[in-house]
């Protein structure tokens, strides 16, 4: 179910493509024809196309996070239908660690011929003003395809006795940095907590995993006190009775996982989403581009596809090929990065 946020957030990216056609565009000086016209390139040369490359083995797809999580349920089910299309196997390959950046890092430093793609997320374009040594940008990938965005879903452990936004603050306010919020860094699982924390001078004890997956089930053991996590990922324990859902992040409750109240109905004026996208590694060849935009943009319209990841609690967005992938993500970059920014800071 695609929800109001998304087509808010394309406006933000026509606009954003509109200024730079307005602004941004360098006025070039015709060149004269010349006078007499030359031969014409043979029909093989002048046909040449740049969807000629196609793999000849199995491509591997770097998923930065751990089994299990959202990241990684979203890359298996779109490398899936990927395979119908492509004709050959996608492999996902878990390398966890540094809550992201090292299989970025992989992802950005992987040789560009095609047979490596990576799982990729918005939130990762901050990890270079956010995380000590980090060498990736925004510049460091070739964005291809935008699929989903998702809005979180916040859960605490039952014996915390909280069951609102109100009640969490007020105990963390009785015990400060002794209710923990885990989540790998600067993600999904941590921008609600620094919401949660700037809004009301409180703060929560750390707790670093690789994925949500991992960190909601800390929370159900009993070993974490909060976690924020996607639905995909709360789907998989909603039935536990050791956890208790307290709100969700986006601008409107969301029906797939309750009738939960939003944090921004429970007084923090804040919302988050998170969209997910493969890339390439940057310097990728033009035909080796255009496979990958031909590809995806088939996963993305598949019927079936898009029916197997709404049941798995996946916000279809769908944003196919370089060019439009590379202008939302740019746009998108830019609108939010003084929000996520000023998050980050003002929690420590």
């Amino acid at each position: 179910m695609k929800r109001k946020f998304v087509a808010a957030t394309l406006a933000t990216v026509l606009t954003f493509t509109m200024l730079l056609g307005g602004c941004g565009q360098k006025q070039e000086e015709t060149p004269e024809a010349p006078a007499e016209t030359t031969e014409e390139a043979p029909a093989e040369e002048a046909e040449t196309s740049a969807s000629a490359w196609k793999p000849e083995k199995p491509v591997t797809v770097i998923c930065p996070y751990g089994a299990g999580g959202g990241q990684d349920v979203a890359a298996r089910l779109f490398a899936q239908y990927a395979e119908k299309y492509a004709g050959v196997k996608f492999v996902v390959e878990n390398k966890t660690g540094g809550s992201g950046t090292i299989g970025n890092t992989a992802i950005a430093t992987a040789n560009p011929d095609g047979y490596t793609l990576g799982m990729f997320h918005n939130l990762s374009l901050y990890d270079q003003y956010l995380v000590d040594g980090v060498t990736y940008n925004e510049e460091s990938f070739t964005q291809l395809a935008i699929f989903c965005a998702d809005s979180t879903v916040i859960v605490a452990n039952k014996n915390l006795g909280v069951s609102s936004i109100d009640e969490l603050v007020a105990l963390a306010k009785e015990k400060p940095g002794q209710i923990t919020w885990g989540g790998p860094e600067f993600s999904s699982q941590t921008y609600p907590r620094m919401n949660v924390e700037n809004a009301s001078g409180v703060e929560f004890g750390k707790m670093i995993f690789d994925g949500g997956a991992n960190s909601l089930a800390a929370v159900a053991g009993g070993n974490c006190g909060v976690t924020s996590v996607f639905p995909s990922e709360y789907f998989a324990m909603a039935d536990n009775e050791d956890i208790v859902a307290i709100a969700t992040t986006g601008e409107e409750r969301m029906e797939a996982v309750g009738d939960i109240p939003t944090m921004k109905e429970q007084g923090v004026d804040a919302t988050f989403y998170q969209w997910r996208s493969f890339v390439l590694p940057a310097g990728a060849a033009d035909e080796v581009v255009a496979f990958y935009d031909d590809v995806f943009t088939q996963v993305i319209a598949d019927t079936d596809f898009q029916k197997e990841l709404a049941d798995g609690g996946f916000n279809l967005l769908e944003v196919a090929g370089h060019e439009a992938a590379t202008e939302y993500m740019l746009a998108d970059f830019e609108a939010n990065k003084d929000a996520i920014m000023s998050a980050a800071n003002g929690s420590n």
